[in-house]
């Protein structure tokens, strides 16, 4: 129980921590946004790279023998890592962009309660898969269920969000007074952050363009669904990005969480 509230506070943190940065992004300057940044995207890599590391290794001892050489070699080393942190950067900006631009406190709530409820959810499940389960994969495979019920939890109420937000009206503009319309409302004193700010204001007014033009009303058309497609992607990768942050934040706050290679040796140990 102290070890959860350890880690709900340490989400609060973050939490309040990302929306500081949110809320002053546009006024500060680009050397003050680069290594804020840094910092989230260092804390989602913390979670991509525990997860391809553990995946890559169930995979390896799956089918390969714990004697092989092979094991060792393909377990993963600076070139996933480098992978991982890139990765990592890109969609800490995508989430870092879309946030900046979306600042509605309701939203906010959502993120808040979220984050809470990652540690108590992981708790609970790991509490019902002990039984069945191999303790040195408890604590991950715990993380991970609730992580995917959280994910789609969220993802259902951003896409209500989205549903029922109010957006311009642009029946009767050509697509670069339209683009010209959402671009101009951004504003930063980053030149960095005000690109990737217009950037993204340009790719939503282009759905909106291309949504009121050749979806005037609900049909069974390709373009319907590929524009309901194209919104559902969207929004799950918002809010994927949102729980890897989380759960990076969650390996830093559970020291007693066995790492990749400690829970590999285990395991090779285990089968000899």
């Amino acid at each position: 129980m102290r070890e959860t509230l350890r880690q709900m506070l340490g989400m609060l943190v973050l939490v309040a921590l990302l929306w500081l940065v949110v809320l002053y992004a546009r006024v500060l300057a680009t050397g003050v946004l680069l290594p804020l940044w840094g910092l989230f995207a260092f804390v989602m890599a913390l979670g991509l790279w525990h997860q391809a590391r553990r995946r890559r290794r169930v995979w390896l001892h799956a089918y390969l023998r714990a004697a092989s050489p092979w094991v060792q070699r393909l377990r993963g080393g600076l070139l996933m890592m480098l992978w991982q942190g890139l990765f990592a950067l890109c969609l800490s900006a995508f989430l870092l962009v879309l946030l900046v631009r979306n600042a509605e406190p309701v939203l906010w709530g959502s993120l808040l309660l979220t984050a809470l409820a990652l540690p108590c959810c992981s708790q609970i499940i790991a509490l019902r898969l002990r039984p069945n389960v191999q303790p040195v994969y408890e604590r991950e495979l715990a993380l991970q269920f609730a992580v995917r019920g959280l994910a789609f939890l969220l993802w259902l109420y951003v896409l209500w969000r989205a549903f029922h937000e109010p957006y311009p009206d642009f029946r009767q503009a050509d697509l670069d007074q339209a683009l010209w319309y959402m671009v101009s409302s951004q504003q930063a004193r980053s030149d960095a952050l005000r690109g990737l700010l217009e950037l993204s204001a340009a790719a939503d007014g282009l759905s909106l363009w291309l949504a009121q033009h050749l979806l005037p009303t609900p049909t069974d058309s390709v373009w319907q669904t590929l524009g309901w497609a194209l919104l559902l992607a969207r929004e799950a990768l918002f809010v994927w990005s949102y729980l890897l942050l989380c759960r990076g934040m969650l390996m830093l706050l559970n020291p007693g969480t066995p790492s990749p290679v400690s829970t590999d040796e285990d395991a090779v140990n285990a089968q000899r």
